[in-house]
C-alpha cells in the first residue's frame, strides 16, 4: 500500500473523532498501523483508543489485550502493558501470549531491565517456535543476539544472529540477510577472526549490490577495508575505502570524516 492509498483509506473510514459502522476494533488496531505508516500518531492514538472502548463494551478480553499490547508497543505505556498482562494471564491464545512476552522484552530493554527482557524474548521465541511464526522467531533471535552483543557475550551472540539469518534467508528476505551478515562479520572482527570477518561481510556485500542495497553495500565494504587495514593491505582498503565513499555520494550524505581522513592517509602512503 502507497502512503497515498494508505491516507485514502483512514479518510474513508476516520473522518475526525467519527468512524465508519465498519471500523470494529481488529480493523481500528489495523488502522492505527497504518496511521503510524504515514506519521499519523494522532489518528492512530485515536483509533487505538477506540478499539479498546469497544472491546469492553462487547467483553471481547483477547481483543481486548490487543488494543492495551497495541498501546503499549506505539506509546511505550507501561500501565496498557500491565492490564494487558492480567487478561493474558487466563488467555488460551498462543499467539496473544506470544505477542505479550515479545512487547514486555521490548519494554525491559527500554527501560534498563537487561534480565527481564531476555527472559521475556526467551518465553517469546519458544512460543514462536511451537506456532512456526518464523518472522516472529527472526525478530526476537535477532533482539536476543544485540542482548548478547552488548554484554560481550561474542559467542552466544554469533548463535542468536546465525540462527536468524537462516531464517531471514528461508523467509527469502535479502535485505534482512545483508544486515544479519554484516552483524556477524563485525561479530567475528570483534573475536579477532578476520577470515570470519571477511567471509560474512562478503557475502553480504553480494547480496547487498544485487538487491541494489546502497546502505548495505557501504557498511559491508567499510567492514571489509577494516579488514583490508588489519591485515595491512593498503591497496584493498583504498579500494574498499573509495567505494564507500561514493557509496555516501549516492546516498546524498556526507562522507564522514574518520573515513576522508584514512583516505588522505592512504594516498600519502601509498604515493
Amino acid at each position: 500500500m502507497t502512503p497515498e492509498q494508505a491516507k485514502n483509506l483512514l479518510d474513508l473510514m476516520v473522518q475526525g473523532k467519527d468512524f465508519d459502522v465498519g471500523v470494529d476494533a481488529g480493523a481500528a488496531l489495523m488502522l492505527a498501523d497504518v496511521a503510524l505508516q504515514i506519521d499519523q500518531p494522532e489518528r492512530a492514538d485515536l483509533l487505538i483508543n477506540h478499539a479498546i472502548k469497544l472491546a469492553k463494551e462487547t467483553d471481547d478480553k483477547d481483543q481486548l489485550a490487543w488494543a492495551l499490547l497495541t498501546k503499549s508497543r506505539i506509546t511505550n505505556d507501561g500501565d496498557a502493558l500491565s492490564e494487558a498482562g492480567e487478561i493474558i494471564a487466563v488467555s488460551e491464545d498462543d499467539w496473544l501470549r506470544s505477542a505479550y512476552n515479545n512487547q514486555s522484552g521490548i519494554h525491559a530493554l527500554e527501560t534498563g531491565d537487561i534480565p527481564a527482557a531476555k527472559a521475556a524474548f526467551a518465553q517469546s521465541l519458544a512460543l514462536k517456535e511451537m506456532l512456526e511464526d518464523k518472522v516472529g522467531q527472526a525478530n526476537t533471535l535477532y533482539n536476543l543476539g544485540e542482548i548478547s552483543r552488548e554484554e560481550e557475550n561474542i559467542e552466544q551472540a554469533k548463535a542468536f544472529h546465525a540462527r536468524c539469518v537462516d531464517l531471514l534467508e528461508e523467509l527469502e528476505d535479502r535485505k534482512g540477510m545483508v544486515n544479519g551478515l554484516a552483524i556477524l562479520g563485525h561479530l567475528e572482527a570483534v573475536d579477532k577472526n578476520v577470515d570470519g570477518a571477511i567471509i560474512h561481510y562478503e557475502a553480504a556485500l553480494e547480496i547487498a549490490e544485487s538487491e541494489e542495497d546502497f546502505e548495505g553495500t557501504v557498511v559491508c565494504r567499510w567492514g571489509l577495508a577494516e579488514m583490508a587495514r588489519t591485515m595491512n593491505d593498503h591497496d584493498l582498503e583504498l579500494q574498499h575505502l573509495s567505494q564507500v565513499m561514493v557509496g555516501f555520494m549516492q546516498l546524498g550524505r556526507p562522507t564522514p570524516e574518520p573515513i576522508k581522513d584514512r583516505l588522505n592517509e592512504l594516498a600519502d602512503t601509498i604515493h
